[in-house]
Formats: structure tokens, C-alpha cells, sequence
């Protein structure tokens, strides 16, 4: 018996090997992704709209946008030169589309002693003598110019176009090729920002917390297991069990062609802590045979019975969470809860094979100082226990009183997003921001579609000009969107050099005969071409564009109703009608949404979860009290989340599906073993004293296992990261204190006719 007992066993060893080997060849070819055009909702109205309007236009954030500055301010002939040097040095870079450099600049400007019209740039670079005239033009002058230069800190604002929709190889080219740029300028100040450098950075901090993390976390579970079982097979076994289970997750990853993105990369440290889970549950069972007398066969036999039913529960469960993202319709959340699912499950198949198999080749281990230990963990969860049904009626009601509390803190939740909230602010690049928006209204793209209404009317047309005026107007003023450009531009310049180039002329022609005469005047300077950039080729949809400070999601709903109502009250609406849309306006939408779909997964994990536990113990009652441990803890930090003002978003809604899936698995085990001591026909009060004494141990150890390999994603330079490591952190502790403390009261009083 024994030789076929170990023959099993060694092919068990050799399939997990096989499989590791496979796996490891797979995961090192995992690569690094982030592109935040995949956070896109895969199937959008909104987003269609915005994929023809680009195509039509260009894309609205391939930029990146450069800050020069000046101790001596800008009309300084060396620092303009530098200036000067730098733009050429930008337009060979690759993957460049556009330098719009104010060294270069010109705006029209009539001669009136050769009755003609010229260019004349903002900047005589070579004509020092000028300085001054061109300093004060600039002071006073309300055109575009004013969005890029800033006189009073000695400021230039240079924008480079990328190559559109640019691919991450390029992207990467270019990212180099501008930071090389960078350090070898001699500015005494230079900001740097846009999308390419963005995705760079998010890559190379994901590099260095996927591997941060995972030591983090290896070494913590170390720690806690030495502490746990003070043997070298005790720390041995369960990390190899665990790190296996990372490498085969890895592997299905890169089998299925995904790459690690902002979310994925969590995946190894819940693989680590969640399959730790499932090895101490097993390992306790397994010592706990042993201390009985058990020979090795009928230790592992037990436990297989015994705890293995329990822990594929826990992990069909817990896979049930993350596979609930899903119903969210973005990609790297649906990749996120897939894999992870997955994952888990694969987490479980190498603990049952594994382990079970590594424990009937080794040495049954030395039971001299775990039997110590026992003791004194008895001797606490009795004394606890015995304190917990003394004072059931005060631990009751105190339950029910911060429950009240945290309802009251749930309903103060408040939807909120920012473009830039995954970067903390003392990030580099988040102060490169505040730069930008303190100074030159911000770096959030603003994008509005006018389209003509009526069939016979085209955007040409001065009435629709005029309306699209007054729109531009409430944007700048009200809607507070800088360096706007639209149709009525080139009017506007024109109308000024006619005017003698004075600033207050710098407006859209108010009579319909101006307007044509000035529309003439843009044919004859070869200026159509900038309506042509602005204007659709049937003359049907017109852009407006611009940059502005991100003021949140939040503040942009308020903003989009006071427009509405502008529009609807001071706009002919039977002329001309709009649309937002850009990259923040979808991100915003589908951000939104995604709270809601969680909160709907969430709602379908519970619903599913009460079933099963509803089938496996044969009574919806039970199945409901299964829940109540589970539902309080989400419910605790919702309220923390609330009081403490803390914003609902894609990160903080996430949050509740990670920590309901993983803080299920006790509940489970607890349950589990109540169970089993009811059908041995005990009383309720006996059944629950059992189960505290003999599952405790294992549920405490696997919640400060847990709680260690989530905290350590406090450290994450990612605020969603940051924010999942504390969130689940305390949702894991609230889950073990109410597993300890509020299960036994509710098993109590729900199951009386039990008592005896």
C-alpha cells in the first residue's frame, strides 16, 4: 500500500513540475503595458462618436508639452536663442508630427504705407532693438500667444505633436529621445509633460513595484511563518506551494497573450497571500491529525476531507469575486478579475496536489515546541471565547451601533475622478502638472463638436459663426478653458490688424458684412488653411479646442448643466448643436459607470455565494448567515470611506469585490467545520465552542498573513494601489475580528433550537 501511496505521490510531483517548467518558460515572457486608451468602455455610443470625430480632426492628446524657463526673463537673447536651438532640436526628433514653437509664431499685421499685408512674428529673435515693442505687444494682447508665454515668470510653453495613435514601440523612441533632449539642455528650468511620458513612467514604476511587492510580501510570509511553526519544512513547503502558484498564474497570462498592466501586477501578491490561505488552513488540519495519533495516510486523508472541500469553497468563492469584474466594461479590469479568478484556482489545484504529496514523502515533523505553541493558542481563544459569551449582549449591541454609524458614513460617499490621481503628490511628474495648471491652464484635454443643424447651413455661414462665438466665449469665461481655439480665430486676427493691431480688436466681427470682407482677407493671406484644421470638409462640424485645469468629474457633471442651460437659454439651438467629447469625457463616463457595474458584480457575488453556502448546508439560513460576517466589514469601510471624504472611483470600488472575495474564505472555514460538529449531532453551543477552539488558530494566522501582504501595497507609488493595500487592509481585519467575535454571537441566537 505504502509503495503505491508513494508512487502517486512522485507522479503528483512530477506533473507539478512539469507544469511549473512550462509555466516559468511562458511567464518570462511577460511584458510590462499601460495604455489608458484600454480603460476605454469596449463598447460606447459616446466613444464611436469620438473615434470619426478624431479621424476628422486629430487626436486630442498626443502632445507633449515643454516649459522653458528664464531667471532673466524671456526677451534675453541667449535664452531666446536656446529657445530657438531647442525647437529645431524637436522637430528632428522621431515620431514627430508638429513643433508650434512662440519663436516662430507670426500674426497678421497690415502695412499701410505699402497698402498690404504681412507676418509679423511675436519674436525679432535676431533684433534686440525690438525686445521691447514685442514684450509690450504680448502684455496687452488676448490671442493665443498670451496661453504660452509668460512674461512676469519668464516662461515659454512649446508643444510637440507626436505621431497620432502612436504605438508603444514608437511611443517608447520617442520618450527616450525627449528625455535625452532634456538633459542635455542647459535651461535652468525645464517642465516636461504628455501622455508618451506619462505611459513611460507608469511602466517603469510598474517594473519596480512587481518585483518590490513580491520580495515585500515573501519575506512577511516568512516571518509569519516561522513565528507559526518555528521549522524549516514549516516555511520550506508552504512558500514553495505558494510560489508555484505564481509562476503557473504568470504562465496562463502570457498563454493568453495579455500583458502585466496597472492592474496585473497585483495579481503575484494575492496569488501569494490568498494561496497561503489555503496552505495553512491545510498544514493545521494536517499537524492537528498528527497530534491525534494519526499515522502520515490517514493525517492526509483527513485533511483532505476534512479541510479539502472547505478550501475549494474558499476558492470557488473568492474566484467568484474577481470574476464578477467582468460586467465592467473595460479591459484591464476584466483582465484583472479573470486572471486573478484563474489565478486562485490554480492556487488551489497545486496546494491539493502538492501538498498532500510532499507531505507523504517527507519526515512527519517534530510536534515538540508546535505542541507549546498549541497550548498557548488554546489557552487564549478560550479565555476569548469565554469572554465573548459573557458579554454577547454589550458586543451585540456595539455592532449594531458603529453598523448605524457606517450606514450614516456610506451615504456620504461622493463619485469623483482625476486624469493624474494615480500619481501621489510629491511624484515628479504630478508636480510637473500642478505647474502647468497654476500657470498655463492646466494639461486636460477639452474637446467640443459644433455641428449645423439645418441642411442648407454650413459652419461658413456668419449666423453659425456668431453662435459658435457666443459658445466660445462662455467656455473661456465659464467654462474656464484656456488657449481655446476655434473657427473664429483667423476672424479675430484679421479683425485686429485691421483695426490698427489693437488688443480690444482682437474680437469676432459683430455685422455679417465685415465678416465676409474678412473672410476675403483669410483667402488672399493664405489663412483658409487654418479653418480647414478646425472645419470638417462639407462644412458641417466644427472644432473647438482647448486645454484646462482638471477640476474632477465631479465638477465637470456641474459644468456640463450650467452649459446645457446656456445653451439651451442664449444659443439658436435650431441652427447649431454640440457634443463633448475627447479622452477625459469618455474616461470620465466610464469611470462613472465602472462604480456602478462593480457595485452590480458585488451584488451578484453575494447573491451567488448564498446559494452555495445555502446548498452545501442544506438551509437558506445558514446561507444568509454567511453573508453577515462579509457584509459588515464592506460595510465598515464604506463608512470610513464617507467620513473621511475619500472619493468613489475605479480604485475605491474595486476595492470592495478584492476584499469580499478573499475575506469570504474564513467565514467558509469556519462554517465548514460548525457544520460538520452539528452532524455529529452536538449541541450548538458545543458545535460553536469546537469550532472556535480548532479553527481559530488558522483563520487568525491566515488574516495576519493577508493583512502583511496587503499593507505592504501602502508603499506603492500608485494611489490605486495605495488605496487597495489599505482598503482590503482593514477589511480584512474587520472580517477576523467578526468572524471571531460576531459569527459565534449570530450562530448562537439564529440556530436556539439547536441549543440544548
Amino acid at each position: 500500500m505504502s509503495d503505491k501511496y508513494k508512487k502517486y505521490s512522485i507522479i503528483a510531483l512530477t506533473f507539478v513540475l512539469l507544469i511549473t517548467i512550462f509555466s516559468a518558460n511562458q511567464a518570462i515572457k511577460l511584458r510590462f503595458d499601460y495604455d489608458f486608451e484600454k480603460f476605454f468602455p469596449q463598447e460606447d455610443d459616446d466613444l464611436d462618436f469620438f473615434k470619426e470625430y478624431r479621424s476628422t480632426f486629430e487626436n486630442d492628446n498626443d502632445f507633449v508639452l515643454f516649459a522653458l524657463k528664464s531667471d532673466n526673463g524671456i526677451f534675453n537673447q541667449d535664452f531666446l536663442k536656446k529657445v530657438e536651438a531647442f525647437t529645431d532640436s524637436l522637430k528632428k526628433l522621431p515620431h514627430t508630427r508638429e513643433v508650434i514653437s512662440p519663436i516662430e509664431a507670426k500674426y497678421p499685421r497690415l502695412d499701410f504705407s505699402s497698402i498690404g499685408e504681412f507676418q509679423e512674428p511675436y519674436f525679432h529673435v535676431d533684433q534686440p532693438e525690438k525686445y521691447e515693442s514685442d514684450s509690450l505687444f504680448i502684455a496687452i494682447s488676448n490671442d493665443p500667444i498670451a496661453n504660452v508665454v509668460e512674461l512676469n515668470k519668464g516662461v515659454i510653453v512649446i508643444v510637440l505633436k507626436n505621431k497620432e495613435l502612436i504605438n508603444k514601440a514608437d511611443s517608447d523612441e520617442l520618450g527616450t529621445a525627449i528625455n535625452n533632449l532634456v538633459e542635455q539642455t542647459d535651461f535652468k528650468q525645464i517642465y516636461v509633460i504628455g501622455k508618451i511620458l506619462g505611459q513611460q513612467l507608469y511602466i517603469d514604476i510598474m517594473k519596480v513595484e512587481f518585483a518590490t511587492f513580491m520580495g515585500i510580501s515573501i519575506f512577511i510570509l516568512i516571518i509569519f511563518l516561522i513565528l507559526a511553526y518555528r521549522s524549516f519544512w514549516g516555511i520550506l513547503i508552504p512558500m514553495t506551494t505558494v510560489l508555484l502558484s505564481v509562476v503557473l498564474s504568470l504562465g496562463v497570462m502570457q498563454l493568453f497573450g495579455r500583458p502585466l498592466n496597472m492592474m496585473t501586477t497585483l495579481l503575484p501578491v494575492i496569488m501569494l497571500v490568498v494561496g497561503m490561505s489555503d496552505v495553512v488552513h491545510l498544514v493545521a488540519k494536517y499537524l492537528e491529525e498528527i497530534r491525534l495519533g494519526r499515522s502520515k495516510v490517514e493525517a492526509i486523508k483527513n485533511m483532505l476531507k476534512n479541510v479539502g472541500l472547505a478550501t475549494l469553497l474558499t476558492s470557488i468563492t473568492t474566484a467568484l469575486g474577481f470574476v464578477t469584474l467582468i460586467f465592467v466594461n473595460m479591459e484591464p479590469v476584466q483582465d484583472f478579475g479573470v486572471f486573478t479568478a484563474v489565478g486562485v484556482m490554480c492556487a488551489f489545484m497545486i496546494a491539493i496536489v502538492f501538498i498532500p504529496a510532499i507531505f507523504y514523502l517527507v519526515k512527519i515533523p517534530k510536534m515538540g515546541d508546535s505542541r507549546k505553541s498549541n497550548s498557548d493558542w488554546d489557552q487564549l481563544l478560550r479565555k476569548l471565547f469565554l469572554l465573548l459569551i459573557q458579554y454577547r449582549k454589550p458586543v451585540l449591541i456595539t455592532y449594531i451601533s458603529v453598523g448605524v454609524v457606517a450606514i450614516v458614513g456610506m451615504t456620504m460617499i461622493k463619485f469623483d475622478y482625476f486624469l493624474m490621481q494615480e500619481l501621489g503628490e510629491n511624484d515628479p511628474m504630478a508636480e510637473e502638472m500642478r505647474f502647468f495648471e497654476d500657470n498655463f491652464h492646466g494639461i486636460r484635454p477639452f474637446e467640443m463638436a459644433i455641428v449645423v443643424k439645418k441642411k442648407s447651413s454650413s459652419i461658413y455661414d456668419f449666423e453659425v459663426m456668431h453662435e459658435i462665438n457666443k459658445m466660445e466665449n462662455y467656455l473661456t469665461d465659464r467654462y474656464q478653458v484656456g488657449q481655446m481655439i476655434s473657427p473664429t480665430t483667423p476672424f479675430k486676427y484679421i479683425n485686429r490688424a485691421m483695426r490698427s493691431g489693437k488688443p480690444e480688436f482682437y474680437i469676432f466681427p459683430d455685422k455679417e458684412k465685415r465678416y465676409d470682407y474678412i473672410a476675403d482677407q483669410l483667402q488672399d493671406l493664405g489663412m483658409q488653411k487654418q479653418l480647414t484644421e478646425i472645419i470638417s470638409e462639407d462644412g458641417k462640424m466644427a472644432r473647438l479646442s482647448g486645454r484646462m485645469v482638471d477640476p474632477g468629474s465631479r465638477e465637470v457633471l456641474f459644468r456640463n448643466d450650467t452649459l446645457q442651460q446656456f445653451y439651451q437659454s442664449q444659443i439658436d439651438t435650431t441652427l447649431i448643436d454640440y457634443k463633448l467629447t475627447g479622452t477625459p469625457v469618455i474616461i470620465d463616463k466610464s469611470s462613472r459607470y465602472l462604480a456602478l457595474n462593480v457595485l452590480s458584480g458585488l451584488g451578484i457575488a453575494f447573491v451567488i455565494i448564498a446559494v452555495i453556502m445555502s446548498i452545501l448546508f442544506k438551509s437558506i439560513k445558514m446561507g444568509l448567515i454567511s453573508l453577515i460576517p462579509n457584509l459588515y466589514p464592506i460595510l465598515l469601510v464604506a463608512g470610513i470611506i464617507g467620513y473621511f471624504g475619500i472619493d468613489l472611483n475605479i480604485t475605491t470600488s474595486i476595492v470592495f469585490t478584492v476584499a469580499f472575495g478573499i475575506a469570504v474564505d474564513d467565514t467558509i472555514h469556519f462554517l465548514s467545520r460548525y457544520a460538520q460538529e452539528i452532524k455529529k449531532g452536538k449541541s450548538n453551543l458545543y458545535a460553536i465552542k469546537r469550532t472556535y477552539l480548532s479553527t481559530g488558530k488558522a483563520i487568525v494566522i491566515t488574516s495576519i498573513i493577508l493583512l502583511g501582504g496587503f499593507s505592504s501595497l501602502i508603499f506603492s507609488n500608485f494611489m490605486s494601489t495605495f488605496y487597495i493595500g489599505v482598503f482590503v487592509s482593514l477589511t480584512l481585519l474587520f472580517a477576523v475580528v467578526t468572524d471571531m467575535m460576531l459569527l459565534p454571537l449570530v450562530l448562537m441566537y439564529w440556530n436556539k433550537d439547536k441549543m440544548k
